[in-house]
């Protein structure tokens, strides 16, 4: 038996959302210190594959809609046979389960708030704070991505600032590279996009969090706007979800089928990056979204909505542009201004890429992630642990 402390993580399904990107990109750099398992409640999920190493253990515990005890009993099992040094649980979804996890054994659980979802988008509802609060005995640590989500535990849930950690999200620039310098070359979106197009995209899963509804009724706005740029500006939507139809729908009604294109999911999403000239984000709730810190490494300017932590990432009026959620025609607004002038969104983009580099590091995550997980542990090779971010700050050097 390896003596590497197990970390089993539980989340809903392994999807090929920011959230999940992020935790296989935390699992595949930290190997080398830890063990690591992942249960979903659900399914895999698309992204079982990106796992980077066969030892690491995929379990399927088939959840029903609803309160289904029987997952509960699985969970328990499952841990029972695994004996985690700790396991960590992602997002409200997986919130009960916490308790379950100290009746299997395990000693140690954290727990993640990495967004909301779009029937709670402020965090408001009193029912699930007391739940979060409740909860408590169970969670030896919250965790976040962003500053807005530690202090809205704080300050609103009423968790103690002891038993609170924010890991910002962080991603390793050197990817985004070549797509970067190969964006005056279009290639996967040539037909779709021919040169002389302007090019915005988003990337997230098609859900009403997302609003990519709104998205779409913006771009249809903009597009009456600049008459003279209609047969030029193009959209995709990159990812996949339980709104397609809605969206498709959508598309057909508002007569953008020969300018908008939903590409579901795709694994060469640093290429399509290369080849936007903006990125827009019109979610309603969010973290941390990863997807905007690869626009910004790949050198986009990003329109977005304000909300979360994304103004912590991208700073209104210097690396891109905040407006309010669920209003299509300020989003117009803002991407119009991009579409006229190419300055700034090249201005803008240098400096995101810039930004991303100083302040949101994979070097800096995979810190953030060893230090608490040793804490927890209170290991006393602290020290020692903190080798496996080595060769991310090599790669980033």
């Amino acid at each position: 038996m390896s003596e590497k402390p197990l970390i089993v993580h539980v989340l809903y399904r392994l999807d090929t959302g920011g959230m999940e990107r992020m935790l296989v990109t935390q699992i595949n750099h930290t190997l080398p210190h830890y063990r690591h398992a992942i249960i979903c409640l659900e399914e895999y999920g698309a992204l079982r594959s990106s796992l980077a190493s066969d030892d690491v253990q995929c379990i399927a515990l088939h959840k029903k809609p609803g309160k289904d005890w029987r997952c509960y009993v699985k969970l328990w099992r499952a841990l029972r046979h695994l004996k985690p040094a700790i396991v960590h649980t992602y997002n409200f979804g997986a919130l009960d389960m916490a308790p379950v996890a100290k009746l299997a054994g395990v000693r140690r659980v954290i727990h993640a708030e990495r967004g909301r979802d779009a029937a709670d988008p402020n965090g408001e509802s009193r029912k699930y704070r007391r739940m979060r609060r409740w909860l408590l005995p169970f969670i030896d640590r919250y965790v976040t991505v962003s500053a807005d989500l530690q202090s809205w535990l704080i300050r609103d849930v009423r968790i103690p600032p002891a038993r609170v950690t924010w890991v910002p999200n962080g991603i390793d620039v050197a990817l985004f590279d070549e797509a970067r310098s190969a964006r005056p070359k279009p290639r996967v979106l040539n037909t779709f996009a021919p040169v002389g197009s302007v090019l915005i995209g988003t990337v997230g899963r098609l859900d009403p969090v997302k609003d990519q509804l709104g998205l779409i009724e913006a771009f249809r706005r903009l597009c009456q706007q600049l008459p003279r740029w209609q047969e030029r500006l193009r959209l995709v939507l990159v990812g996949e979800g339980p709104q397609r139809r809605v969206l498709e729908a959508k598309i057909a009604s508002a007569g953008l089928a020969t300018q908008v294109r939903l590409l579901g999911n795709r694994t060469d999403v640093a290429a399509l990056l290369g080849e936007f000239d903006m990125f827009v984000l019109s979610s309603v709730a969010e973290g941390m979204p990863g997807a905007v810190l690869e626009a910004m490494a790949s050198g986009l300017p990003v329109v977005a909505t304000r909300v979360g932590g994304v103004g912590e990432v991208v700073v209104d009026g210097a690396t891109g542009t905040l407006v309010e959620p669920g209003n299509p025609g300020t989003l117009a607004l803002a991407l119009r201004s991009y579409v006229e002038d190419e300055s700034l969104r090249r201005q803008h983009g240098d400096a995101g890429r810039q930004r991303v580099e100083q302040h949101f590091s994979l070097a800096a995550m995979l810190a953030g992630y060893t230090s608490l997980y040793d804490e927890v542990l209170a290991r006393r090779d602290y020290a020692s642990s903190r080798a496996s971010i080595g060769f991310a700050e090599r790669r980033e050097r």
